[in-house]
């Protein structure tokens, strides 16, 4: 009974360490996210549910620290407290999740929306159009559907670079206002990026939701041994019948 004690509460800690290093990620990842990503861009896509990831990274890390410390230290109370917070965790870990699980197949028409909403670029947010032209710069794009997002005020970065002795680039360029200007647009570019992004998160999601289920597991088996533990031996000389072997009568 001992050794199988310490090897169940060897494996609670081992998932707590998994799921401190899963929470540090979480948390990471939405701080990274919400500078990458401007909330005036996102904030009616699907993938505002990609903020919460700054909630969730620090509760992992706080329940995965109660979680290993009550399982190290056998604390029953503690323990009880561990799986109560992280079962409402996974709960709401799949409350974010089936959304964008359902949006995936539609995320195409919804960025085309969106796309929609902020055009013409001129007029939108300037926070927008900083993130825009980092994009157009970098990817050698124009708008999200075309130079024409941007209507008679062509930004910089649209321009093509410097046209090669080959006129390689020639097919990706189109003289708009006595300038050569990139015609391919941005939008594929951010849809790519973007279902590239929810595919890697349901894939993580689907990890950590594995490894909560398991520690939440073991957590109830430390307690159930636990209380086996502590419960008193059955006494049962009481319901037994005992015979006692009279000497024989000397006659």
């Amino acid at each position: 009974m001992g050794n199988g004690r310490t090897y169940t509460r060897g494996l609670c800690i081992t998932f707590n360490v998994l799921l401190l290093v899963s929470g540090v990620f979480l948390f990471v990842v939405g701080v990274s996210y919400s500078f990458q990503h401007p909330p005036e861009f996102d904030h009616r896509s699907t993938l505002h549910e990609m903020y919460v990831l700054n909630v969730f990274g620090p509760m992992t890390v706080l329940f995965s620290i109660l979680g290993g410390y009550a399982a190290y230290r056998d604390k029953r109370i503690l323990l009880i407290l561990y799986v109560v917070f992280m079962t409402c965790e996974f709960i709401a870990i799949v409350i974010i999740a089936v959304p964008m699980l359902r949006a995936q197949p539609k995320m195409e028409e919804i960025l085309d929306r969106r796309f929609h909403s902020v055009t013409p670029l001129h007029d939108t947010e300037p926070q927008v159009q900083r993130e825009l032209n980092k994009l157009q710069a970098s990817d050698q794009c124009c708008g999200l559907r075309g130079h024409s997002d941007w209507g008679c005020h062509i930004p910089l970065s649209c321009y093509c670079p410097p046209l090669p002795p080959d006129n390689s680039l020639d097919s990706l360029c189109e003289t708009v206002n006595l300038g050569l200007q990139n015609t391919m647009p941005c939008g594929p570019i951010l849809k790519r990026h973007m279902n590239f992004l929810i595919q890697i998160m349901i894939g993580f999601i689907s990890t950590f939701a594995t490894i909560m289920i398991a520690a939440i597991v073991m957590s109830l088996v430390v307690l159930a041994l636990q209380i086996r533990s502590t419960e008193p031996p059955l006494n049962d000389s009481l319901d037994r019948v005992k015979y006692q072997l009279s000497p024989l009568a000397v006659t």
